[in-house]
Parts: C-alpha cells; structure tokens; sequence
C-alpha cells in the first residue's frame, strides 16, 4: 500500500517533469529516448507499445471542444517488474510543439493529460499492473486541431528514501506519431 502511495505522488510530478524536460536537452545526463509507433518500448517497471493511434471528433459520449479534435492511442503494457505496479491516468501525457501565435519556432512544448475514461476500451482512471500482467487500452487525448506531431510520454520518477515529496528523475521515453 505504502509503494501505492509513493508512486501516486510520483506519478503526479510526471507531467511538470516532462513538460519541463520536454524536447530539449536538460544538461541533467536523464536519458530521453526516442521512439515511433509500433517500438516496444522497455522502462523501469514494464514495457510499453503504442500500437496505433487515430484522430476523432468525439469518442463514447465525450466530443471535443471547438478547435480540438481528440488523439485514442491504443497501447498495450505489460509489467515486467517483480511486483504489482499501480497505474493511473496520471503515468501518459501527450506533447506537442506549442501552436500559439507566439510559439513561432521556440521548441516550447505544450501538454495534456488523457481524458477520464468514457468507454470500457479506456485504461482505467486507477488499475493494477499485475506482476507479470498485460493489459491493453485506449488512452484518449484531446489536442487543438492544428497540432499535427505528437508525442506519448513517460517519465521515471523514483522516491529517494522516506519521503515521498523528493524523487529522482529517470528515464524519459517519448514515443512519436503523426496525427
């Protein structure tokens, strides 16, 4: 229970990681690493592939705000750790090279976490990755209709010691699609 708290916390610091480690180097040695739809992926505590990934005007009861249109990426994610992982809506974001007017060519990097689930092909909100388990879903995002490269993104995040507000950065995995 105690590993489910410490890593809700972590996961939650995942999206201002990555959104500050974004498309540039950080100086910092985090490794990125860089990938396409169909790549399996391998982290920490399991491995990962975006399967496919398709646009929509609405998804379930759920249609996108005027100007957005909405990225479902089906992965599928199996635990290779030798526990149970708990997982959220929280572990996935989706960037994407600022649109604004201003964004201009600065390399800024815009976000989005996944919707709430709609339908029962979504992830849930909050599952358990079984040790040696697989799973496969759809993770929906919404994204102004501009936006036409993206990236899925997990960050690592570990908890140094006792307290659960300080962690580590590890890896950053980006895997790329066209939209």
């Amino acid at each position: 229970m105690r590993l489910r708290r410490i890593r809700k916390i972590l996961l939650v610091l995942s999206l201002a990681a990555a959104l500050l480690i974004g498309g540039c180097s950080s100086g910092t040695g985090v490794e990125k690493n860089q990938f396409e739809v169909g790549d399996k992926v391998s982290t920490y505590w399991f491995d990962f592939t975006v399967d496919q990934v398709e646009t929509a005007d609405f998804f379930g009861s759920y249609t996108a705000r005027e100007g957005c249109r909405l990225a479902v990426c089906h992965l599928t994610i199996k635990n290779t750790f030798d526990e149970d992982v708990p997982m959220g809506w929280a572990d996935f974001i989706l960037q994407w090279e600022s649109t604004g007017e201003d964004a201009g060519s600065s390399g800024e990097m815009e976000g989005a976490y996944t919707l709430p689930q709609y339908t029962q092909d979504q992830f849930l909100d909050e599952y358990t990755l079984e040790k040696g388990g697989q799973r496969e879903g759809l993770l929906v995002f919404e994204v102004p209709q501009g936006v036409s490269r993206a990236a899925l993104v997990f960050q690592e995040l570990y908890a140094d010691g006792e307290n659960a507000s300080q962690y580590t950065e590890g890896s950053a995995y980006y895997v790329w699609m066209e939209l």
